[in-house]
């Protein structure tokens, strides 16, 4: 796992280092999302537009997604976390294809890819709220 504590792009990774992902900047806020599925899998998220991140999948390794379908529409715009096939890290999170318009153009990267959010991240304010 590499990262820098620059303000300038960090590149962190999966555990097995086959997933990188490439940010442009520490994100303004980091979220500890308290949602039924956010919760259990542990993720810190820090907000990207989509357009901004880099992904880079190696030696074989691909995202396995799980596509949260488990509220009506109107409750909730379907969500697809990727993880890691090979380790199985959680790396982000970006709207189902069909919700996947300008206006959700976002996508949430798990901060814990960074190594030790608290070194790393420890000047960007935290808050807990539903991504």
């Amino acid at each position: 796992m590499s990262s820098s504590t620059s303000d300038g792009p960090l590149t962190g990774s999966c555990h097995c280092g086959r997933i990188s992902i490439t940010i442009p900047s520490k994100p303004s806020r980091i979220n500890q999302c308290h949602c039924t599925v956010c919760y259990k899998l542990g993720a810190l998220w820090g907000y990207f537009p989509k357009s901004s991140v880099t992904i880079i999948e190696k030696d074989g390794a691909t995202r396995n997604k799980y596509l949260r379908e488990d509220l009506a529409p109107e409750e909730f715009e379907s969500i697809s976390f990727d993880s890691c096939s090979v380790c199985g890290t959680l790396t982000n999170w970006s709207r189902a294809p069909a919700k996947d318009t300008d206006e959700h153009a976002k996508m949430g990267v798990n901060m814990r890819v960074f190594g030790e959010v608290e070194k790393v991240m420890g000047d960007v304010p935290r808050e807990i709220e539903y991504c």
